[in-house]
């Protein structure tokens, strides 16, 4: 099992450090780097949402304060790349925190609508402080540059994938620890869990601080990436994106992130040819069809259980 999954993972880094020499339009690679960020993005997600069960309408805003933070930096100090990362990180981990604290004392939909609010007041805040983010206008931001040389596309792009592994290391290494035990046991059983000395809320806060921290991480590459941020790109179709890719992809499952990822982006791409959408629409109707059919004709040759008269009387 260990050597499958280690193959498995010299064959991604492998595909990851060829792409750019095989994709060489910068308007796919760009889309591939889209799908690097969002698959990082949601291994935060999937620790709050598939591990430890909890629902989080908010990380478009957390996404969104990651890319300020770096984009400011950069903006207003000239802080080098090397430094606006991690500063993001730390910063959206920090407000992860804020959020969860109270926040993680409701469950089900009070903390979807508690998580909902903070992100839209993330996103108004973001529009109306001029003086800090330039407000509608948003933010230009350049490539990071190292000893002078300005990185390319295919160069950032290598960059970016290095942060993706590093990513997909950093949470395996938390879910094969004790904090990873205790996020499988909340979702499980929070009762359970607190009766074995679980901390039930403080795991949760822990869980939504780290994923806020991938989060940031992630708004920060794609400050980068697309060169300029505006408070219209953080808005609630973003979070639900989100999570419709932990769904489509799988929960619990690093390919699922990415496998997530990649459907959100290139789909609606693939969407705008309208003769892609008719050959994508007549497919899936296919598929259906097919599945109905083969479903009745199961019901339909499904052995009937009978009734059988008994002879004979009850005393």
């Amino acid at each position: 099992m260990m050597r499958s999954s280690w193959l498995w993972g010299v064959a991604g880094v492998a595909v990851l450090a060829l792409l750019p020499l095989v994709v060489t339009n910068p308007y796919y690679l760009h889309l591939v780097e889209t799908i690097v960020i969002y698959a990082i993005l949601l291994f935060g997600l999937d620790i709050v949402v598939g591990y430890t069960g909890q629902v989080s309408l908010g990380h478009a805003g957390l996404f969104c304060i990651g890319a300020y933070t770096a984009g400011v930096l950069f903006l207003k100090f000239g802080m080098h790349f090397a430094l606006t990362v991690p500063l993001a990180i730390i910063v959206t981990a920090a407000f992860g925190a804020v959020l969860a604290l109270p926040a993680l004392r409701v469950t089900g939909p009070y903390l979807a609508m508690v998580t909902l609010a903070f992100g839209t007041i993330v996103q108004i805040l973001i529009n109306e402080m001029d003086f800090l983010t330039a407000g509608p206008l948003g933010i230009t931001i350049t490539k990071p540059s190292f000893f002078g040389h300005k990185l390319d596309g295919r160069e950032f792009f290598w960059a970016m994938a290095a942060l993706l592994v590093l990513s997909v290391i950093v949470v395996d290494r938390v879910l094969r620890s004790h904090l990873g035990r205790a996020f499988e046991a909340l979702r499980g059983s929070p009762v359970a869990a607190d009766c074995m000395g679980v901390s039930v809320y403080r795991y949760k806060v822990y869980a939504f601080v780290i994923s806020a921290g991938f989060a940031g991480l992630a708004g920060s590459l794609y400050a980068y990436s697309e060169q300029y941020i505006s408070p219209n790109t953080y808005n609630f179709e973003l979070t639900v994106l989100f999570l419709l890719a932990i769904i489509m992809g799988g929960r619990k499952t690093r390919l699922g992130a990415l496998l997530g990822a990649t459907i959100v982006v290139m789909l609606p791409k693939l969407l705008d040819d309208i003769q892609t959408f008719r050959l994508v629409a007549a497919g899936l109707a296919a598929v259906i069809t097919i599945g109905a059919a083969v479903m009745l004709a199961r019901k339909m040759t499904t052995p009937q259980r009978v009734a059988l008269p008994v002879a004979g009387s009850i005393a």
